[in-house]
């Protein structure tokens, strides 16, 4: 399966009547604090790892509590739907770009894909909208063997090891939303 590619996206809505298909993890579901300390401690340090994102406040917060700066994080100053300012951004390189709720801009992907070719500067993008789909162009622009972490709501932390198939099913998830030509 060809993967979209940065020249062919355009923006994506994600239609009510698709949303059960985006529910289930793409990756470990880590539920208890043990688990997930556990989890983050292993990659501490771990030269093996290209990248190391975070989606989400609670997930990025999560993070830097227990000293793991992510490479790229993008949060929206809100968890569940309210608003939060539990991410401290004085270890990032600050980005912004607008996101609504349901949808993957343009502006977006571009954003994360130029955000993940840059090595020397920790970066969190703030999303004026909703970050909860970004998850998808993250992992389709990350390095195979990247670390991609999210919340999965109610129930736990889910690490995504990027790896071809991971990506052959995102983007199979991305045929189930509707392209929009933005300009």
């Amino acid at each position: 399966m060809k993967l979209v590619g940065l020249n062919e996206i355009g923006g994506y809505i994600l239609p009510e009547d698709k949303r059960q298909y985006f529910k289930q993890p793409l990756g470990d579901l880590y539920r208890t604090e043990e688990e997930i300390k556990q989890v983050i401690m292993t990659f501490k340090g771990n030269t093996s790892i290209p990248k190391i994102i975070s989606v989400g406040d609670v997930t990025t917060h999560l993070l830097i509590d227990n000293l793991l700066i992510p490479d790229l994080a993008i949060i929206d100053n809100r968890v569940q739907r309210m608003e939060s300012k539990i991410v401290a951004l004085d270890s990032f390189k600050v980005e912004e770009v607008k996101n609504p709720t349901g949808t993957i801009t343009k502006d977006s992907w571009k954003k994360i894909n130029n955000s993940l070719e840059i090595y020397e500067n920790k970066i969190i993008i703030k999303i004026a909208g909703e970050e909860d789909l970004l998850v998808l162009p993250v992992i389709l622009e990350a390095p195979l063997n990247s670390k991609v972490l999210y919340g999965q709501p109610n129930e736990g932390l889910v690490v995504v090891t990027v790896t071809e198939e991971i990506k052959d099913e995102v983007q199979r998830l991305l045929l189930k939303m509707v392209k929009i030509d933005e300009d």
